[in-house]
């Protein structure tokens, strides 16, 4: 490693010797705040870019756009291969409400396979999206798709390749041939609702009209159903805001042009798949159950719930690689079809962006380490305005608990946190965040004679709450807002952040900085779960428990004698928070941890009341509990329905100062108080920062640690030396290595001379 220091530095040294220096002057960086506009589509959003009206769009430039980028004076390019795919969602659900009683034709699997044959995916990213894409066979993101199925997922073995002569044999093999040769195909003989073999029902085809790449897809299976095949059909093309309670809500389709960002692992099956997820605006809109109302495929549920509980790498494979084997091969639950390989656009005069594997440069890194520059002759000076980001549509809902969109959180991200975070670079490599420590382990739990996992998360000391609209610092983050956090997302069963929280048993705070959950099974991905989104406990003043919460009051009589490890159920609500126990008629109060246990008594009931007992207790007692539990309705565009003033309590590297859906645009301000650098610090973040590889320090937990201008920054420099961001972007170009505002869109010798003045500072310990 030295050795490879000294050749770095000095090849840097030279670099410098044999260039002109440039005379500079580095002002501290400092957040200028972030405005985020809402465009009616991608179309205007990417106007708005090339009239230089925001810095990037947050979305991936189509073959069009992508032509007048590479030509502008005014644009460079960030490439990346998205962690998401689109696709033809099929509902494989027994009956559709347009037609009750009726079994719907996309409940046959022979049907369904009949329609993947129909679809020509090579046609569609060849012609439609411009060849910006990567054909995928089964429902795994691009990046991912080694995981997949290999007898199923890949283009060679795919078991259903486009083929109109296939579609309309595998259909008249099933029974839905033209038997009275009008032109429409029939039903089969006895079916279900529809006896008499009558024409099919129109096939109702739900088409997003707001995003241009499914729109063209959407009506080539239409019309290729309709034309080539004879099937009736009833294409609805509207935006997502007409269909996602079509879709979504009332499982009222046959067929819907979806599409998802993912997460890094397709752990991401499990919720959009599993059975459990199949309620109005739950994630899995499309396998459905059966005509007695019972899951339909239990053998994919057990294999995807392998992959959620799984307890090492090997067992997680081996189920991704069934569940994607029975999705594609033996079921057909839905079409995959292309996850994005193309380009995200922006402002040659915002530099230090972070270009994140999988998701391109919308991320917490780059709106802490990217800086915009003015056009002025002087390019010292940096631009004091925010940096503005556009997004393609309005945010369905700002609710963090029950948005689904992407558009959502492009908004709520810049707020709500996590305790983890990811190295940009390696998605593989987990970092520290707002828990600067955590550690993995076991209990055992007598109840089922089982071990269990145990996290621990040691929390940063100078995380400070930040107030909504005037961004006053609060009180600082502590273990009894993740406590807070964790019982409250378990008390909304049905949110999207629930399968995070479903599985905990019990938490125990060691001290205000420090947390233990205990879960209720085990698993390697539970480290991950019920940390997101860290919400702010707070008073009757600053804070969400008395907001979403009322306080209550309920008896326990002792009907007979309760002994060391006896257990009870509450006869009442999950308890939220408790505040107190006390036993009458002495008045005695009693101890959680020395007196009593509560745990959660999870699935089918998810209550937060199992009470056990650690010590004697004699009929005729009484023990009276005193807790928070859910009041308010946690539904609505913002949490609870209430204004976001209320319930934006930031940990995040901004504060929101204005959010008006209405006039499409929501405004937000530095967070100053941002343990990045740590607090009172005078300088901001130190150019330099490229790679945003964590540096553990020490072994003991919790142990601390750093983030450093090291060696490791000028080798990604050094690869991306003289490349540029306009024009076609070579494969060397590096976004996060144009550092300086001196030389706009290239990687050169400014970068290197501010790489090297900041070189061995440390930053982001500790405290």
């Amino acid at each position: 490693m030295k050795k490879i220091v000294i050749a770095v530095m000095a090849i840097l040294a030279t670099l410098m010797l044999t260039s002109t220096m440039p005379v500079m002057s580095t002002p501290p960086r400092h957040c200028k705040g972030l405005d985020i506009y809402f465009y009616e589509n991608e179309d205007a959003c990417f106007t708005a870019l090339m009239a230089c009206e925001i810095d990037f769009m947050a979305w991936a430039l189509t073959d069009a756009q992508y032509a007048l980028a590479v030509v502008s004076p005014n644009i460079q390019l960030a490439g990346y291969a998205e962690n998401g795919f689109f696709e033809f969602d099929l509902n494989n659900n027994y009956t559709i409400p347009d037609f009750p009683g009726v079994r719907s034709p996309m409940n046959d699997p022979e049907f369904r396979k009949s329609i993947a044959h129909m679809v020509d995916k090579n046609w569609i990213i060849s012609s439609v999206i411009g060849g910006f894409a990567e054909r995928i066979d089964c429902m795994i993101a691009a990046p991912q798709k080694g995981y997949g199925n290999e007898t199923c997922c890949f283009e060679e073995t795919y078991p259903y390749p486009y083929s109109i002569a296939a579609a309309n044999a595998r259909l008249d093999a099933a029974g839905f041939d033209d038997s009275d040769a009008n032109g429409v195909r029939n039903y089969p003989a006895d079916w279900p609702g529809r006896p008499g073999r009558p024409d099919l029902d129109p096939i109702k085809i739900c088409i997003r009209s707001d995003h241009g790449h499914r729109l063209t897809a959407g009506n080539e299976l239409e019309r290729t159903m309709r034309e080539d095949c004879n099937i009736p059909t009833n294409p609805v093309r509207q935006s997502s805001d007409v269909l996602k309670p079509i879709v979504m809500n009332a499982r009222n389709y046959h067929i819907y042009t979806g599409g998802w960002g993912v997460g890094r692992w397709p752990l991401y099956l499990y919720g959009l798949f599993h059975w459990s997820g199949w309620f109005p605006d739950g994630d899995n809109y499309v396998t459905g159950m059966n005509q007695t109302n019972q899951p339909n495929y239990p053998d994919l549920d057990e294999d995807l719930e392998d992959i959620f509980y799984a307890e090492n790498d090997a067992d997680f494979k081996a189920a991704v690689k069934r569940a994607s084997g029975k999705m594609v091969c033996k079921y057909c639950v839905n079409i995959a079809l292309w996850s994005y390989v193309s380009y995200w656009a922006y402002k040659k005069t915002l530099v230090g962006v972070v270009n994140m594997e999988g998701y391109g440069i919308e991320n917490t890194y780059t709106f802490l380490n990217a800086k915009k520059c003015d056009d002025k002759d002087t390019p010292e000076d940096e631009s004091q305005e925010p940096i503005k980001m556009g997004l393609i549509h309005n945010p369905k809902a700002l609710n963090i608990l029950y948005s689904s969109w992407v558009y959502d959180y492009s908004v709520l991200d810049r707020v709500f946190m996590s305790l983890l975070s990811v190295n940009p670079y390696n998605l593989a490599k987990d970092q520290p965040w707002i828990a600067q420590d955590w550690e993995e382990g076991t209990w055992y739990d007598p109840q089922d004679d089982e071990e269990k996992t145990k996290l621990t998360y040691w929390l940063r000391k100078d995380v400070v709450w930040k107030e909504p609209e005037t961004c006053e610092p609060l009180q600082p983050l502590t273990a009894h807002d993740v406590e807070f956090m964790i019982w409250y997302n378990y008390a909304c069963t049905d949110s999207w952040q629930f399968s995070g929280f479903q599985d905990v048993h019990h938490t125990v705070i060691l001290d205000d900085n420090t947390i233990e959950i205990y879960m209720d099974a085990k698993s390697m991905w539970f480290k991950y779960y019920p940390i997101y989104p860290l919400l702010k406990k707070g008073d009757a003043t600053h804070g969400l428990l008395p907001l979403l919460c009322e306080e209550v009051m309920c008896e326990f009589p002792i009907l007979e004698p309760r002994d060391i490890s006896d257990k009870d159920i509450l006869p009442c609500p999950t308890i939220v928070q408790l505040t107190e126990v006390r036993k009458m008629p002495e008045d005695i109060v009693l101890i959680e941890g020395i007196d009593f246990e509560i745990f959660a008594t999870n699935a089918p009931d998810y209550c937060h009341n199992e009470i056990h007992w650690l010590r004697p207790l004699d009929p005729g007692e009484t023990v009276i509990f005193y807790y928070w539990a859910p009041s308010a309705d946690p539904h609505g565009y913002y949490l609870a329905d209430l204004d976001w003033r209320l319930t934006w309590y930031s940990v995040g590297p901004y504060c929101p100062i204005d959010i008006n859906p209405d006039l499409n645009y929501a405004i937000f301000a530095c967070n100053d108080c941002h343990f990045l650098p740590p607090a009172g610090e005078e300088l901001a973040l130190p150019e330099g920062e490229i790679d945003w590889d964590w540096t553990w320090q020490g072994t003991v937990k919790p142990r601390s640690g750093y983030f450093q201008v090291n060696i490791y920054d000028a080798v990604m420099l050094l690869k991306a030396y003289c490349s540029r961001g306009d024009g076609v972007p070579p494969p060397n170009w590096e976004p996060g290595a144009d550092i300086d505002c001196f030389d706009l869109c290239h990687v050169g010798i400014y970068d290197a001379v501010m790489l090297l003045t900041n070189y061995g500072k440390k930053f982001g310990i500790p405290p």
